[in-house]
């Protein structure tokens, strides 16, 4: 059994909107699950767009992380303004 915590943003209907409109060049952005950028994960049965953040982080690397999502997904949702409001920290625990 794996525990992680996921800093992101729940894909509601109108995100998932944005996602499907995202130009091909910007796609490796969150479709490659490329830990340097945004991966979908799963989360008591919702999808989060985010990463995965290391046991024990300090708090300035949570900060770090807020921004980053924040300006990732504005190069590839730029009609969304995503605030640091709707960004959560998730825990997912995987099974296998």
């Amino acid at each position: 059994m794996e525990n992680h915590l996921i800093v992101g943003v729940k894909i509601t209907d109108r995100i998932q909107e944005h996602l499907d409109k995202v130009l091909d060049a910007h796609q490796f952005y969150f479709k490659n699950n490329d830990p340097e950028y945004l991966q979908i994960h799963r989360v008591d049965g919702e999808r989060i767009l985010g990463k995965k953040l290391a046991a024990g982080a300090p708090f300035p690397t949570l900060e770090d992380y807020v921004a980053n999502i924040i300006s990732i997904f504005h190069k590839i949702c730029p009609e969304y303004r995503l605030t640091p409001l709707e960004i959560r920290v998730y825990a997912q625990t995987l099974i296998g």
